[in-house]
C-alpha cells in the first residue's frame, strides 16, 4: 500500500543506504509510479531520485522525469517544479518532452491560462499522469490566482482560464457571485481596491507573483 511504500522510502533515506543509487533508484522509480497511480505525492522522494540522476545521467529514465515534473507542476504555486527541474542534467533539460513541461510551467507561472490550455492540449496524449489529477491541480492554482486578484471576472473568461471545468460550481464552492456574464468575488486581503499609482501598468513579477508566493506561505 502507499503507507507501506512511503515508510520504506522514508527509512531507506535515513538509512546507511541513503546514498547508494543501486539500492535506492529502482525502488524510488517504483514508488514514483506508485504516486502517479495513487494520486500522492513526495517530494523529497522525488529530488533524492532526482540527485541520483543528476550524479549518473545516464541512468536517468525520461518518463520518470517526466512524471516527477508533471506531479510538481499540479503543485504551484509551491516552488517544487523549479527545484526538480534544478536537479535535472543539462541533457535531460534539452529532451522534447520535458521542455514542453518547461513551457507550461512558464505559462502558469506567468498566469498565461489560455494559452496553457492551448499547450496542454496538444501535448495531452503524451501526459505520462492522468489529466484528471493534472487538471485539478491546475484549476486548483488558476482559481487561487483569480480569487485573489479580481473583484469582477466576465464568466467567459473565467471559463476559458478553467477550461473544462464547471464554472457555477466553482462558484458555488469559492463563494463567488454569478450576475448575469460577471462573476462577483468577494473581496479578501489580496484583492482589495488600493489607491496604486495606475500609470504603471501591472506585470505578474512585479505585482500577482509576490501575491500568489504570500499565499501560499513561503
Amino acid at each position: 500500500t502507499r503507507v507501506t511504500m512511503q515508510a520504506e522510502i522514508a527509512t531507506l533515506l535515513d538509512g546507511r543506504d541513503r546514498f547508494d543509487p543501486e539500492i535506492l533508484t529502482p525502488k524510488l522509480e517504483a514508488y514514483v509510479d506508485e504516486q502517479v497511480s495513487k494520486n500522492s505525492y513526495d517530494l523529497e522522494a522525488n529530488l533524492a531520485l532526482l540527485r541520483f540522476y543528476q550524479y549518473n545521467p545516464a541512468t536517468a529514465k525520461i518518463p520518470i522525469v517526466c512524471k516527477i515534473l508533471t506531479k510538481a507542476l499540479m503543485r504551484m504555486p509551491e516552488t517544487d517544479f523549479m527545484l526538480c527541474l534544478y536537479l535535472l542534467p543539462v541533457a535531460v533539460q534539452k529532451d522534447a518532452k520535458i521542455d514542453a513541461l518547461k513551457s507550461l510551467w512558464d505559462k502558469l507561472e506567468t498566469c498565461e491560462f489560455k494559452i496553457f490550455w492551448e499547450e496542454y492540449g496538444k501535448m495531452a496524449g503524451d501526459l505520462t499522469v492522468p489529466k484528471d489529477q493534472i487538471e485539478a491541480g491546475v484549476r486548483k492554482f488558476v482559481v487561487g490566482v483569480v480569487g485573489m486578484t479580481y473583484q469582477s471576472v466576465a464568466k467567459s473568461e473565467l471559463e476559458a482560464m478553467l477550461k473544462g471545468a464547471n464554472v457555477e460550481t466553482v462558484c458555488k464552492e469559492q463563494g463567488w457571485k454569478v450576475a448575469g456574464s460577471d462573476i462577483i468575488i468577494p473581496v479578501g486581503e489580496y484583492n482589495h481596491a488600493s489607491s496604486k499609482d495606475m500609470s504603471n501598468p501591472v506585470t505578474f513579477e512585479k505585482d500577482i507573483a509576490p501575491i500568489v508566493v504570500a499565499s501560499s506561505g513561503l
